[in-house]
C-alpha cells in the first residue's frame, strides 16, 4: 500500500547471512548482495534441505576422497548450453 512502509525484525544474524521477518509477514533472507523473500514454511523447508546438505557434506569428509579416473567424464554443469555457467 502507498504511505505504508514495512518494518524488518531480525530473527538471525551471522557473518554471511541474515534473516528477518517484515512486518507484512514475509522472511527475507540475505547472503552476500542477494536477499530472497520467503514465506515462513519455505524458510523452514530451506533450512531442513541445508541441514541435509550439511549432514551429507559431514560424512562425505569423514571418508576417503575419491578421484575420478581419467576415464571418467567430469559431471556437466547445469544452467548454460556446453555445460558451462550461466550468469
Amino acid at each position: 500500500m502507498l504511505g505504508q512502509e514495512c518494518c524488518r525484525a531480525v530473527l538471525a544474524r551471522g557473518p554471511c547471512a541474515e534473516v528477518t521477518r517484515c512486518s507484512c509477514g514475509h522472511i527475507h533472507l540475505a547472503v552476500g548482495p542477494v536477499t530472497l523473500r520467503l514465506e515462513e514454511d519455505v524458510l523452514r523447508a530451506l533450512g531442513h534441505t541445508l541441514l541435509e546438505a550439511i549432514h551429507h557434506l559431514e560424512a562425505a569428509s569423514q571418508q576417503p576422497r575419491h578421484e575420478p579416473e581419467a576415464s571418467e567424464p567430469p559431471a556437466p554443469a547445469h544452467g548454460a548450453p556446453n555445460g558451462g555457467w550461466k550468469q
